[in-house]
């Protein structure tokens, strides 16, 4: 059950997120992709007290697939690489240091709850 789980969160991610990129194409619509599931992780973390088949399922699952290191960094350095490198590192700086401060948003959002 536990892979199961994981697997079918991990296809609804990856599934997601490739719809959303189909909207908002470009660097705009992977900074907002890594920017909500920055803010679901942490939001999600701060209500996850038990280790479950849900937690396995949203958490590494499916938020695991819906956010992308991997295609972040292939723009930063594809960015890099054409020549717009002031590009690459505002990209790079507001999608890392984004992250972090929704990640923190949405723990803090969700203690009220716990």
């Amino acid at each position: 059950m536990t892979l199961l789980s994981l697997a079918i969160g991990g296809m609804l991610g990856a599934m997601s997120r490739y719809a959303v990129s189909l909207k908002i194409q470009g660097l705009t619509g992977i900074l907002l992709i890594n920017w909500l599931g920055s803010l679901l992780m942490g939001a999600s973390l701060s209500l996850a007290l038990l280790e479950t088949d849900w937690n396995l399922f949203w958490l590494v699952g499916f938020l695991g697939a819906f956010t992308t290191f991997s295609t972040f960094a292939v723009q930063v350095v594809e960015c890099w690489f054409t020549g717009k490198r002031k590009v690459a590192v505002l990209y790079a700086v507001a999608t890392l240091v984004g992250g972090y401060l929704f990640v923190c948003l949405g723990w803090w959002i969700c203690s009220f709850w716990v």
